[in-house]
């Protein structure tokens, strides 16, 4: 009897260890801000780096990036985060990122120089960060500021085929 509960007690520490990594909720946050009198495109994305780093497809350091890791996070990014004015597409340059290890969060920060929007301008946003691992389950969602001609719009991307489109 002693030796069933010590197995028993014993597998559901492990089962408890394994799934202590782990986490259901499978979401980003994006903050894209345009300043029209700088003429600039600032985007801030919060992942979960457990997350990220298995859908970039590769172990980096995320407390000391290299070059490298810079490179082909900005491709990733390129790949599955389309910013697009009148059908041309927009890719990031990497400013930072912050490690906010506690919650197991990666927050990187990109901005677009020369970026300039006019009334009449075609906005097209799709974000399917992370779609290629957790399909489905997977929820982006961002927060545009583009004064003067709106303050605040939400849009949440649930599937791989939504995107989001405004007329300026």
């Amino acid at each position: 009897m002693k030796r069933k509960l010590y197995i028993g007690f014993l597998l559901v520490g492990i089962l408890f260890t394994f799934s202590s990594f782990t986490h259901a909720l499978k979401i980003t946050s994006s903050l894209i801000e345009y300043n029209a009198n700088e003429k600039k495109l600032r985007v801030e994305c919060k992942v979960f780096i457990d997350d990220f780093l298995r859908s970039l497809g590769k172990v980096i350091n995320v407390n000391n990036l290299k070059e490298r890791d810079i490179s082909d996070i900005e491709n990733y990014f390129k790949e599955f985060y389309v910013v697009e004015i009148n059908g041309k597409r927009f890719p990031f340059n990497y400013e930072s990122s912050q490690v906010h290890k506690v919650f197991n969060v990666l927050t990187i920060k990109f901005s677009k120089t020369n970026f300039n929007v006019k009334k009449g301008d075609q906005l097209k946003l799709k974000n399917t960060l992370l779609f290629n691992v957790f399909g489905f389950v997977q929820s982006n969602r961002m927060e545009l500021r583009f004064p003067p001609y709106f303050k605040s719009l939400y849009f949440e991307t649930t599937k791989i085929e939504d995107s989001y489109d405004h007329t300026f």
